[in-house]
């Protein structure tokens, strides 16, 4: 299958093409990054803040869901510090570089590191860090609603005029920041979700075994950016979206699963594409592959964010630290000096 670089300019995404190495690969294109943010989150539960799913918000996180893509090229330290963030090359054993298994995560990045370091030699970021990305990003978005939660509830409850105004200011601050914080990290949730971002195999085959003999053109940019522009509509992925499920273990294990889930389908992907499931005028088979694959990324969306705003209740705000469900449920007094900061 050939997909010209003529057809992808008019798509808009020149240089996907161009894709040599996993470095430089952009996840899904601009349509794909918008429609995992905008489907996911058109879908949250009504608990979830309202301020997410208004038109103007929605927009602005389909926008913001391809900043880290937008942002690379910013220079060094910038792109070799954050570039690995959106894919790690998971091996057909579950194994990253010959080292950790998915499904048993070092706790930290720097763990991460150390353990790679004590197989391989070289710099371990070329392997990537997805999986670290995804559980910052979380944990940040338990923290914003967790500030969100309480200016909310002081705003209208603080000793004073002034107090209460500082709250609201501090709610719509934090309303910016919300939707920032998870607009960018609802990018990685996308790269997950497309199995070459998650495999040793993220472009080519490469030098593997290939008893399928399965193609080796260089994929990852073709099936990414120009496919899903000419066949994938918003509404596609809002179809396929899977029933709302409820995330409640540790999150280390939830984006272990994830990860791995996409990276299961790599083989797939390479076995439809050298049996010619993207040609032709209605590629069909590819197309449902790719809409189940962006569907896959916007539901993880939908359950973690709102699997976020449950766990927030549990957060700690302010210094001292004070605990969000102490504050709603009036067992603390508003705690304005530990928001606002006295030091």
């Amino acid at each position: 299958m050939k997909i010209t670089k003529r057809a992808v300019a008019a798509a808009g995404l020149a240089g996907c093409l161009a894709v040599g190495v996993a470095t430089s690969a952009l996840g899904w294109g601009a349509d794909g990054h918008r429609m995992v943010a905008v489907a996911g989150l058109r879908a949250l539960p009504a608990e979830v803040p309202g301020f997410l799913r208004t038109p103007a918000a929605l927009a602005q996180l389909g926008e913001l869901a391809r900043e880290p893509d937008r942002s690379k090229g910013a220079g060094s330290p910038h792109d070799p510090d954050l570039d690995p963030g959106h894919y790690v090359n998971v091996d057909d054993s579950g194994r990253i570089g010959g080292g950790p298994q998915l499904s048993a995560l070092p706790r930290t990045r720097s763990d991460y590191d150390a353990a790679i370091r004590g197989v391989q030699a070289g710099d371990s970021s070329r392997l990537g860090y997805l999986p670290y990305a995804l559980m910052d990003g979380y944990e940040q978005l338990v923290k914003d609603f967790g500030y969100w939660r309480v200016d909310r509830y002081a705003e209208t409850r603080a000793a004073t005029p002034e107090q209460r105004a500082w709250f609201a200011r501090d709610r719509g601050l934090r309303e910016m920041l919300v939707l920032r914080d998870l607009g960018y990290w609802s990018h990685f949730v996308g790269d997950a979700a497309q199995p070459l971002h998650v495999s040793i195999h993220y472009n080519a085959w490469g030098d593997y075994p290939n008893p399928n003999n399965y193609t080796a053109e260089r994929i990852h940019g073709p099936f990414e950016g120009a496919f899903v522009h000419a066949h994938v509509k918003l509404a596609d992925v809002e179809a396929a979206l899977s029933a709302p499920r409820t995330v409640d273990g540790p999150i280390q294990a939830e984006v272990a699963a994830y990860v791995e889930t996409g990276r299961r389908q790599a083989d797939p992907l390479f076995a439809l594409w050298t049996d010619h499931g993207f040609d032709g005028p209605d590629p069909a088979r590819g197309k449902a592959f790719t809409v189940a694959r962006l569907a896959a990324g916007a539901s993880e969306l939908r359950d973690l964010v709102t699997a976020a705003w449950r766990a927030s209740a549990g957060a700690t705000v302010g210094y001292p630290a004070v605990k969000v469900a102490d504050v709603e449920s009036g067992a603390v007094p508003v705690p304005y000096e530990a928001m606002v900061g006295v030091d």
